[in-house]
Formats: structure tokens, C-alpha cells, sequence
């Protein structure tokens, strides 16, 4: 992505970037130029998916401009409910990945590990990003948006974002941009990162009908903003919800990816429970600026150097040496992934892998489509929910638990340990 030119809109610079999803993006320069909007450069989008598609190197900073041209796209039809805030849904849209940590979702993922390796500096780094000690209501990354924003005195948008991330407070202006950004089944944000998600993982599976996508009204059903599309577009939803299963099924999910995910994840709370990464690089906005990817692999050479221990992570970052994997699915997995999340049964699974030392690693999903925001007008008078319509065919859920383990040792560690659930595990290195 590069830059191709620049106009002047009044007193604003505006710049043309070039895109490989939707050519030429212009944008506002001033309003890419703070340096934590350019620290997105240097956090991958999609965590450790490059050591399976290597083309996916590209970063949070590509995917921001992508959701703010989404924006840019269908901006009119909002104006009729926020004409005087239009701007603000705007940089949201642009900023609402501005607090990601080194390699996005996976870095969050470590810290269900650090609650096991070191309870008391989990709960302190929590409790410096989240300023709650109550139970958790956004993502780490959300937190740090709303910080980082109020840091560059952008305290508007940090407060739409709580609203559309923490919820609570309902009114128009946080209804809408809920909607479009964050409404967990149609918006922008995954318009954006299923194209571009699929382009760079040289896959078909995000190839999406947008400009018919972007053909829906905005309405209010029982105070919540809704979108109501017309009846013949039922084939391009169901287009863009298959988009999304087999996206999440063989991209996000695919057993090889969610391993490297899981060995990256235990790496960072590792590196942070001994030391090498420093709690306030994560919640600190002046140390955070310079807090990326490179710091984590940094911190990976100096530990390694240090600590032998270090040696499986290392020859499966640098030296993409694979775990043996198992995976299930189906019933075995959504019973293995119940445990999981039941604190009291996951404990003894837990504290093996702590004990293992990262040489096994799991990670546990459930693709589900779900519609809650979406209307089809059947005809002038009748509007109907898109879960209520046995016209429109969502994919049924898929449970998926991938197993890695370094070595024999590990390897028959673990399958004794799921003996005691009555699961047999098979692995395989290739």
C-alpha cells in the first residue's frame, strides 16, 4: 500500500492511498499521522496465520483504512440519524483498532495464560489496562483504544467507542455506530477483513458481493437501530455469512494456525511472568507507542539466549519447527471446549500445560452465525427478522479443539491427561 497523491480540501491535506482491495482510499492526512495510528504498521493482522499463508503479513494499519472506506461508502445512509456526528462514527471506524497489542488477538490470548503462571501480576496488568475490578466487559485492545485515544485528545471518540465496546448508555449516536462497526453479524469491520483476509491468504472463500451488501435502509425496530434489506437480497446475505463460516473454518481456525497462535500466546505471558517483556510496555501510553510485534520476537532472541527453556519457542517462531497435532471435532470438541470454560474442571488442564512449559498447547473455538440486526422486506408492509425466516439459510454451528505437543514426553503426558475426560487423541506431524 502505498501513497499516490495529495489535494487540499481547504485547510486539509487530503491523501490518496493506493489499496489492493478498493484502489484509491482518500483520507484526511491529519488524521493518520498521530504516531500510534502509525504504530498499526507494525502489528499483523492475523497473528501467526503467516507461518500458514505467508502472504498474510499485512497489518491492522491496512485493515483501519479498509473499514474507514467502508465508511466512506455508506456514510449517507446514516445521515439522517447522526448529520452533526458523522465525523465522530467516522474515526471510529478508522481508530477502533488503534489499542491492538503485538500480534492482535493472540497477544490477548496469553493473558488466559498468565492467569495461571502469575495470578497476582495478571490481575495487576488487568487492572491497570481495564481500570475495573469488576468483571471484564471489552477486550484488552478495546481498553487500550479508549486510553490511547483520550491520550491524543481524542476524548469524543474514546467515549463513542466505550459506548459501542462496553455497551451501556444507549442513545442514537451509540446505537448506529454499533451497528455499522461492532454489531457482531454485518458492519464494516468484517467487510473489510474477510476481503482482505481472503486476498492475502491467496483464498476465494472472501470474495463478497459488497456493493449489493451496502444496498439495505437503516431503521428502528423496539429502539434499536436495524438493517432492512429487500427480499431478492437473501442470496448475497447468505453469500456473506458462508463467506464468514468457511473463512473462520479454514483461515482463522485452521488447526496449524490456532497451534502457532497458542505457542506465540504462552511465549508472551512467559516473557512477561519472567521478566523480559515489562507490565507497564502494556498499559503504559509512552511505552506502549513502541510495543509491536518486533518487541515480542526481540525479547524472544534475548530469553532464548538466557534460558534454554526458550528453545521450543524459538525453533517453532524462527525455525517454523510444527507441534504434532491433534483436533476434534464435533461433539468431542464441544464438550472439551465446556470444560475449557469451566474454571474449576479446566484447573487440571490448565496447570499441565503451565507445568509442560508451553511444549503443549490447545486452543478451543465454536464458529457460529448469528443475525439479530438484519430485516428482509418481504413486500411494502411486512418486515422479517432474518432468524425468523426460513428463507434464509445460516450455516449450523462448528466446534473445533486443536492439540499441539513439541515432543514424545509432551505428547504422552497429554493423551494420558484426556484419557481422564474418555478422549483419544491422535497426532500427526504433517
Amino acid at each position: 500500500m502505498s501513497t499516490d497523491s495529495s489535494t487540499h480540501a481547504g485547510n486539509r491535506k487530503v491523501k490518496g492511498i493506493r489499496d489492493p482491495i478498493y484502489g484509491l482510499i482518500s483520507i484526511d492526512e491529519e488524521l493518520i499521522s498521530s504516531p500510534y495510528f502509525q504504530r498499526l504498521r507494525y502489528v499483523v493482522q492475523n497473528g501467526m496465520a503467516y507461518l500458514v499463508f505467508p502472504s498474510m503479513r499485512h497489518s491492522r494499519f491496512e485493515h483501519s483504512l479498509g473499514t474507514y472506506y467502508q465508511f466512506q461508502k455508506i456514510s449517507e445512509k446514516l445521515r439522517d440519524y447522526v448529520k452533526d456526528e458523522l465525523e465522530l462514527v467516522g474515526k471510529l471506524a478508522l481508530y477502533h483498532d488503534i489499542g491492538h497489542l503485538p500480534f492482535s488477538h493472540t497477544f490477548e490470548y496469553s493473558f488466559e495464560v498468565l492467569r495461571y503462571l502469575n495470578r497476582e501480576l495478571y490481575e495487576e496488568i488487568l487492572k491497570k489496562v481495564t481500570g475495573e475490578t469488576q468483571k471484564q466487559t471489552a477486550k484488552l485492545h478495546e481498553y487500550m483504544g479508549m486510553r490511547i485515544l483520550r491520550e491524543i485528545k481524542e476524548e469524543e471518540v474514546a467515549d463513542l467507542m466505550k459506548g459501542v465496546y462496553q455497551g451501556g448508555g444507549q442513545n442514537d449516536l451509540v446505537g448506529l455506530a454499533t451497528l455499522i462497526i461492532n454489531s457482531k453479524d454485518l458492519d464494516i469491520d468484517r467487510l473489510d477483513y474477510l476481503q482482505r483476509d481472503s486476498y492475502y491468504s491467496g483464498t476465494k472463500y472472501g470474495l463478497l458481493p459488497v456493493d449489493r451488501l451496502w444496498d439495505f435502509e437503516i431503521v428502528k425496530k423496539n429502539e434499536k437501530f436495524k438493517y432492512l434489506f429487500r427480499l431478492k437480497s437473501i442470496d448475497d446475505l447468505e453469500h456473506y455469512f458462508l463467506a464468514r463460516y468457511h473463512m473462520y473454518s479454514s483461515i482463522y481456525n485452521h488447526c496449524v494456525v490456532e497451534i502457532f497462535n497458542r505457542i506465540m500466546a504462552f511465549l508472551i505471558a512467559k516473557l512477561i511472568a519472567d521478566g523480559f517483556i515489562k507490565p507497564e510496555e502494556i498499559y503504559e501510553p509512552s511505552r506502549f507507542l513502541n510495543f509491536t510485534d518486533d518487541s515480542i520476537l526481540a525479547a524472544l532472541k534475548v530469553a532464548v539466549e538466557r534460558k534454554e527453556e526458550y528453545r521450543p519457542f524459538y525453533e517453532s517462531i524462527y525455525l517454523r519447527r510444527k507441534y504434532s497435532r491433534a483436533m476434534l471435532t464435533g461433539d468431542e470438541a464441544q464438550n472439551l471446549k465446556s470444560i475449557l470454560e469451566d474454571k474449576s474442571e479446566a484447573e487440571p488442564i490448565y496447570s499441565e500445560l503451565v507445568r509442560l512449559n508451553g511444549s503443549a498447547v490447545i486452543g478451543a473455538n465454536e464458529i457460529v452465525m448469528e443475525s439479530q440486526n438484519i430485516l428482509i422486506r418481504k413486500d411494502e408492509h411486512v418486515k422479517l427478522s432474518l432468524n425468523e425466516s426460513r428463507e434464509v439459510n445460516l450455516p449450523s454451528k462448528r466446534y473445533k479443539v486443536c492439540i499441539g505437543v513439541y515432543d514424545s514426553k509432551a505428547m504422552e503426558t497429554i493423551i494420558n491427561l484426556f484419557k481422564r475426560y474418555h478422549i483419544s487423541l491422535n497426532f500427526r506431524n504433517s
